[in-house]
C-alpha cells in the first residue's frame, strides 16, 4: 500500500496530466477549426485570449475578406502551438447566457500568476512524458 507521500505525488501527476490534456484538446480544436479565437480580455498585468465555437454555444468567427480569414487562422495556429509547447495554457472559462468562452494566458501575455496545478516554471514537456509512462505502467500492473 502506498504511503501518504506517494499518494500525494501520484495525485499531483494525475492533475498535471489533466492540465496538459485540457491544453492539448483545446489546441486540437483550434487547429481543426472547431473553435476560433474570439477576443482579448485586457487586465492591468497583461491580457487573456478567448476562444469559442459552436461546441461551446458560440459563433465560429470568420474573416470578412480572404486576408482577414488567413490572419484569423494564423492567430489560431499560433495559439495552438503555444498551448502545445506549454507557453500558454487554459486559465478558465467565461460563461455568458448562451455561450462559453475558453480563456488562455501565460507569461508571454504578461500574466505571471496563473492558478493551477503547477507554475509556468515547473511545466516541462518531459514531465508530461514521465506522467504518460507512469500511467501506462500503472495500467499494465493492474492487468
Amino acid at each position: 500500500m502506498a504511503n501518504s507521500k506517494q499518494r500525494k505525488h501520484s495525485s499531483r501527476h494525475g492533475l498535471v496530466a489533466l492540465q496538459y490534456s485540457i491544453d492539448f484538446v483545446m489546441a486540437i480544436l483550434l487547429l481543426t477549426g472547431r473553435i476560433t479565437t474570439s477576443g482579448i480580455f485586457v487586465v492591468p498585468e497583461g491580457f487573456f485570449l478567448g476562444a469559442t465555437g459552436p461546441i461551446f454555444g458560440g459563433d465560429l468567427f470568420e474573416g470578412t475578406s480572404e486576408e482577414m480569414s488567413l490572419s484569423l487562422r494564423a492567430v489560431n495556429v499560433i495559439t495552438a502551438v503555444l498551448l502545445i509547447l506549454n507557453v500558454i495554457r487554459v486559465t478558465g472559462t467565461y460563461v455568458t447566457s448562451g455561450r462559453q468562452i475558453v480563456v488562455f494566458s501565460g507569461e508571454i501575455f504578461g500574466i505571471k500568476d496563473i492558478a493551477g496545478v503547477v507554475s509556468a516554471d515547473e511545466m516541462k514537456r518531459d514531465l508530461a512524458f514521465d506522467i504518460r509512462q507512469y500511467v501506462r505502467a500503472q495500467l499494465l500492473r493492474e492487468r
